[in-house]
């Protein structure tokens, strides 16, 4: 029987904020993903059809219905040159330069048309609705300026015409598309079960926890991770700085440090913090600084028409989802809970203007977003809705759920799994990366393999019926073995052909997002065969003045997901979400402090809560260096290989060991 404990809200905004509730409640650590039934894998007949999108859908029809009749109506009954211009230039961006007829309106015509995709792309690259408004609207009040006399008479009809033949086609092209989707529901339908049986039989089995360790090429990969996250603030030599509104924003560059080393301590060495969990607080930390969050003053100001520019409470799951998960990760994986104290997260959003919050108000937030949005995914940019950016912010309530015992996870679950279903994925089952909130509408042609991947990854810890299903068809359709038996990727898409992190072109990238996945769904043939093609094909592995190792040419974003195929195996990512290190591994000694890189951590694990099993490589020269522990019985007398060490009043020691190439270290109570 569980108690209900209400904790007094802490949230700046008193009247926004939703009561966190703690359970007092034991529980039992277990392993692998929540079991489901293989019919759930089929895609519902409901996929595609969600009846909100179709309601912002129609309503924009109507809307732009309105506003076509209010021109036309304009048009034919009045007298004014001037206001009639203007009245069809409501039908469409520079209709009405075009009903002038002068020289220098049709050069602004032309630069109308010229103008019209890339406001549109500002839309949706940072949520900037007020560019393409300012274009349309801009070009009709602009014509009403440069009518003289006389207006084109023809143009009246001619565009009215255009416009109702341009819509009708997009309807007929969606429903054709839609059409289509339905019978390749049907079809994948017929096999989807007995593929996903088949993969969950022929999945390798992750090893046992306290029996993994790094080998040492991985471990260089895991150093230039922590080179990166132990960086100054100010520092942004490892990253790729080119924007900070779309997929290449530094921002999930840090975040992806975190969530790449959580991993790595949660299942390799949850018995070791030092500098891999200082690399991960200041990733976190850095993310905060202005230099990172201030596009956000500039989103809310062209997409939401205000100056209120709180990063948490409104939209933006982009950070509180991402951010929720680093946080979330790290805490699981070291046991430190700095995160949850009062305004312990200070985003800088401008000069003078700074949000201080906590983990805790990360997940109200979260919670409260989702509980309320009609679609129950909320927004990124404003106005837009990302797939990707909501399955990891549900995975970041999972994981709040378990650090901060809320039930917000559990409270919300059921309608998210609708929500995604019948609104974010298409009739044929793949899960639509991108929505406009206000219109309804997507982005044709953006889902692909890429995308796929990294969906049903993040998947597993909550709805693994749909990744499986996700992960399915990959495989079955796009991953394969050609005739040569090389791994190859087929049927690619816009999206598949270039490395989201730097926006350069190329199928190398979309290697470690199948590597990925395989990891996490068990298919080691298919993450070492990818991982190889991206090494050895794409981009060759190349070492650092410090002996770490990166993949020359790949962004540092992807490279944190190549790492974190690197590290994964089954189930990997819904265990360290779902439950973290062994019970055990967080309570025996604690390697807390080594020189870095002097000395790599290949494993650090208590397999009894009293002893430790270390395994160490030196970073540079053979040699001794010094170890600190932390966490060992006050006064307790421990041997350290061949030596012997007795811990001080607060359970701390230091001793020299020598390290030479793979160096085991057993710390055991004397």
């Amino acid at each position: 029987m569980s108690t209900l404990t209400q904790l007094q809200p802490g949230h700046v905004h008193e009247k926004q904020h939703v009561e966190q509730y703690r359970f007092e409640k034991e529980t039992v650590h277990q392993k692998g993903w929540e079991k489901f039934d293989l019919n759930t894998v089929l895609i519902p007949p409901s996929a595609g059809l969600g009846t909100t999108k179709r309601y912002y859908q129609r309503r924009t029809l109507f809307q732009y219905a309105g506003l076509y009749l209010f021109g036309m109506w304009c048009w034919n009954n009045l007298q004014s040159p001037a206001l009639r211009a203007t009245a069809i230039g409501l039908l469409f961006p520079g209709a009405g330069l075009l009903a002038v007829a002068t020289i220098p309106s049709v050069i602004a015509f032309v630069l109308t048309v010229i103008g019209f995709p890339i406001t549109l792309f500002v839309w949706f690259a940072m949520g900037g609705v007020l560019f393409p408004l300012l274009l349309w609207f801009g070009s009709a009040g602009l014509a009403g300026v440069l009518a003289k006399n006389t207006v084109l008479e023809a143009a009246g009809p001619g565009w009215a015409a255009f416009c109702v033949l341009g819509i009708s086609w997009m309807i007929w092209k969606s429903a054709a598309i839609n059409a289509r989707g339905k019978s390749t529901q049907q079809a994948r339908n017929k096999w989807l079960p007995s593929k996903v049986k088949s993969m969950q039989e022929a999945a390798t089995p992750a090893p046992a926890p306290g029996s993994r360790e790094l080998d040492e090429k991985t471990l260089r990969f895991v150093q230039h991770m922590v080179e990166r996250g132990l960086t100054k603030h100010d520092d942004l030599s490892y990253h790729d700085v080119i924007d900070q509104f779309q997929t290449g924003a530094v921002r999930y560059q840090l975040y992806g440090v975190v969530d790449s080393l959580a991993l790595y301590l949660t299942h390799y060495a949850p018995g070791f913090h030092g500098y891999a969990a200082e690399a991960c607080r200041n990733c976190i930390e850095k993310s905060l600084t202005k230099r990172i969050m201030s596009y956000w003053k500039w989103e809310r100001l062209t997409g939401k028409f205000t100056t209120d520019y709180d990063p948490i409470n409104y939209d933006n799951i982009m950070v509180t989802g991402y951010l929720g998960v680093a946080i979330g990760l790290y805490e699981s994986a070291t046991g430190d809970r700095r995160y949850e104290e009062k305004e312990s997260l200070d985003f800088h959003i401008a000069d003078g203007v700074h949000f201080k919050r906590n983990f805790g108000d990360l997940a109200d937030a979260m919670y409260q977003n989702m509980a309320t949005n009609d679609y129950c995914l909320y927004p990124c940019e404003p106005n837009w809705t990302y797939s990707l950016c909501n399955l990891i912010g549900m995975a970041g309530l999972i994981i709040s759920s378990r650090m901060l015992g809320n039930d917000y996870a559990e409270k919300i679950k059921p309608r998210f799994e609708r929500a995604l279903e019948d609104e974010m994925t298409e009739p044929d089952g793949r899960i639509l990366p991108i929505r406009s909130e206000l219109t309804g509408l997507t982005i044709p042609g953006l889902s692909g393999t890429l995308s796929d991947c990294i969906n049903a990854m993040n998947l597993t810890a909550y709805l693994p019926h749909i990744g499986s299903r996700v992960w399915a068809i990959i495989r079955n359709e796009h991953v394969y073995y050609n005739d040569k038996n090389k791994l190859d990727v087929k049927d690619l898409r816009g999206a598949d052909k270039l490395d989201p992190g730097n926006y350069k072109g190329g199928v190398g990238s979309l290697r470690a997002f199948v590597a990925g996945c395989a990891a996490e769904f068990g298919d080691e043939q298919v993450r070492k065969d990818a991982l190889e093609q991206l090494d050895t094909e794409y981009f060759p592995v190349t070492a650092t003045p410090s002996g770490a190792l990166y993949n020359k040419g790949l962004s540092a974003t992807t490279q944190v997901v190549a790492l974190m195929a690197r590290l994964m195996r089954y189930q990997d990512l819904a265990n360290a979400t779902l439950y973290g290190p062994e019970p055990t591994a967080l309570q025996g000694p604690l390697l807390a402090d080594c020189k870095f890189p002097d000395v790599l951590v290949a494993k650090a694990f208590s397999h009894d809560g009293k002893g430790l099993d270390l395994v160490l490589y030196p970073g540079k020269q053979a040699g001794k260096q010094t170890l600190g522990f932390e966490r060992l019985t006050p006064g307790g007398k421990y041997t350290v290989g061949k030596q012997s060490v007795t811990a001080d009043k607060a359970g701390k020691a230091k001793i020299e060991v020598e390290l030479n190439g793979r160096t085991p270290v057993m710390v055991t109570p004397a």
